[in-house]
């Protein structure tokens, strides 16, 4: 079984890079470019309005990267065996680490929309929901990681939708 572990900061996220890198090129286009030069060669199409909306856009997206490196977010969970713990943490969601007892979770939801979008539901034993960062909460591949973790607690019923 894999280590059921995962730790991370947006300081550590390459989207945050890339999302900076491109924020500052459309920053730079939208100070650079003359919008009257936005035009065909007959002056029929026209969209001076292009490069002012490629302004905002870039300084949305740059500042939303630089917030994102300033605040130093973090995210991840661990799996206590000796506790017989899950631990998980995500600042956006809620500053601290925070525990679910492994006795609580009964039943684990994986929602499959695409590859790259897994979501994890856990349930208690009267199927209520228990909070957990789906999306950046799990290490490694959600549908390993549930089987994973209930190859560890037995009492825990794996559920698949959309795989």
């Amino acid at each position: 079984m894999r280590k059921l572990r995962q730790a991370s900061t947006s300081r550590r996220d390459l989207r945050v890079y890339g999302m900076l890198l491109v924020g500052a090129m459309f920053v730079y286009a939208g100070l650079t470019l003359d919008p009257a030069s936005n035009c065909d060669a007959s002056g029929r199409q026209c969209a001076p309005w292009l490069v002012p909306v490629a302004f905002v856009m870039g300084f949305v997206f740059a500042g939303t990267a630089l917030a994102m490196l300033v605040h130093v977010r973090r995210w991840g969970s661990r799996l206590d065996l000796e506790a017989r713990t899950l631990w998980w943490w995500d600042d956006e969601i809620a500053p601290g680490e925070h525990a679910i007892a492994l006795d609580r979770i009964a039943r684990i939801r994986v929602r499959r929309a695409d590859e790259s979008d897994d979501r994890i539901l856990l349930y208690d034993h009267d199927d209520a929901p228990l909070r957990f960062p789906s999306e950046r909460g799990v290490p490694y591949d959600a549908i390993e990681w549930a089987r994973d973790l209930a190859g560890h607690c037995p009492h825990i019923r794996v559920d698949m939708e959309g795989t």
